[in-house]
């Protein structure tokens, strides 16, 4: 991520570090201060772009820094989101023909945006886990004749996200495991004591796994 390296911008990175990495367990989102190494820290910010699966600027205040740095970023062909809190009118004209999120849209549909931007590059590492936990939908469904509806998997994965950074990622092949940390989290209906308790049964008295 390239932003002004302003104190009072601090928070707001640890706060979209702390929603990409929960969102998304297996990206790490970085900045040019973030680890201390023994090199000037232009070269480390160019190191950090080209490992770069995407790069997402913050173009606030027109700073310089993140301007070379963003067009360091378009010249090694690597995607990027732009964020502003500004007009996005006020960009420079090369840069206007991008789409910009905005900070003012809002906390949630901010972050909402920026999430769903990052996923056409980083996401899809929860597809297999929803089709495995889509099909013990489907057996604890028909097995007590319920006719409910799933999750899209967008939300799935949201969910999902914060399970597996408590729990740890499950074999696909430990379908049990699988059945009792995820299972619920397919229902689009607000879980009840009651289906809770059917779910925990069925996985517990299911015979073959």
């Amino acid at each position: 991520m390239v932003m002004p390296f302003q104190p009072q911008l601090h928070y707001t990175y640890l706060y979209l570090k702390s929603e990409i990495q929960s969102r998304f367990p297996d990206v790490v989102c970085l900045r040019g201060d973030d680890d201390v190494f023994t090199m000037p820290l232009l070269e480390k910010i160019t190191k950090y772009i080209e490992q770069a699966d995407v790069v997402i600027a913050d173009c606030t205040g027109r700073n310089p820094n993140v301007f070379y740095e963003l067009g360091m970023a378009h010249a090694k062909g690597k995607p990027v989101i732009l964020v502003t809190a500004d007009d996005v009118k006020e960009a420079p004209t090369d840069i206007l023909a991008f789409e910009f999120i905005r900070f003012e849209d809002g906390p949630e549909k901010f972050r909402d945006k920026l999430l769903k931007a990052l996923s056409k590059y980083v996401g899809g590492q929860f597809d297999e886990l929803y089709e495995c936990v889509s099909q013990l939908f489907d057996e604890f469904t028909a097995s007590k004749q319920m006719n409910l509806a799933k999750v899209s998997k967008d939300d799935f994965s949201a969910s999902a996200s914060t399970v597996v950074r408590t729990s740890g990622w499950p074999k696909l092949e430990d379908r049990k495991t699988i059945a009792t940390l995820f299972l619920t989290s397919m229902f689009k209906q607000p879980m009840s004591l009651k289906l809770s308790r059917s779910i925990d049964d069925w996985i517990e008295g299911k015979q073959k796994w």
